[in-house]
């Protein structure tokens, strides 16, 4: 974009606006061939034209070679300054807006409230694993659990029943009935194998999901406590 010089006024022309290339201020046509570099003259055959018609100072052409003698200086698009603030209110506007409906979205309820399960159980002994889930009923609540466990724990029970049950790489899947109060999830496990063994447990919906993780102890017997000893074997003790 570019902005001429009337050398009639003195004032900057910028060559988008519809009156170009009239002056706006006082009517002077700026691309007449008077106003070009190369204008050889009046009466004068002009080497550039396409053509080479005779041409005069007041001769207006569509020469794509016109050359303004005054001052020519590159601008952005011409916007008078009413439409520039309106523009700039638009833009105020709709920033507004976006700015309140990222931050007015309501925030997706917590899916796993509380996850509780033993960290150490009995060998051939039934454990629970006891989940209190949330969801509302436009989202399928989801449960996955991870399949290589089962080599060392059994699954003998879940309630609620699951609606369907899937099978996903290293998870297995259970589709759960959904509530809009939160509702208690009771995974069972019966212990085959002794060891340390890290446990994990994925609740999901279609907008997010939560896990729980911990680690339980698989072992033989547990050793029986000591009973107290007698206050007077403790007395006795601490005089040593």
């Amino acid at each position: 974009m570019r902005a001429l010089l009337c050398p009639r006024c003195g004032e900057w022309m910028d060559e988008t606006h519809p009156d170009f290339p009239r002056c706006v201020f006082c009517g002077e046509h700026l691309l007449r061939c008077g106003l070009c570099r190369h204008f050889p003259g009046d009466g004068q055959v002009c080497p550039r034209a396409k053509g080479h018609p005779i041409v005069y100072t007041s001769t207006v052409l569509p020469c794509p070679h016109h050359a303004p003698v005054r001052s020519v200086r590159r601008t952005g698009a011409w916007l008078p300054p009413q439409t520039q603030w309106q523009l700039a209110a638009s833009l105020m506007l709709t920033l507004s807006v976006i700015i309140v409906a990222i931050f007015s979205r309501p925030t997706p309820p917590r899916l796993l409230l509380t996850a509780v399960a033993p960290r150490q159980v009995v060998l051939g002994d039934t454990w629970e694993m006891r989940l209190l889930v949330q969801s509302d009923r436009r989202s399928p609540l989801r449960l996955r659990l991870d399949r290589r466990l089962l080599h060392a724990f059994q699954l003998v029970g879940l309630t609620p029943l699951p609606l369907q049950v899937n099978r996903y790489g290293d998870w297995y899947e259970f589709l759960l009935p959904t509530r809009s109060e939160p509702q208690p999830v009771v995974v069972r496990f019966k212990s085959v194998q002794l060891g340390d063994y890290f446990m994990r447990a994925v609740v999901l919906n279609t907008r997010t999901q939560a896990e729980w993780r911990g680690r339980v102890r698989v072992v033989k017997t547990v050793p029986p406590r000591q009973p107290p000893k007698p206050l007077g074997v403790l007395a006795m003790a601490l005089r040593r």
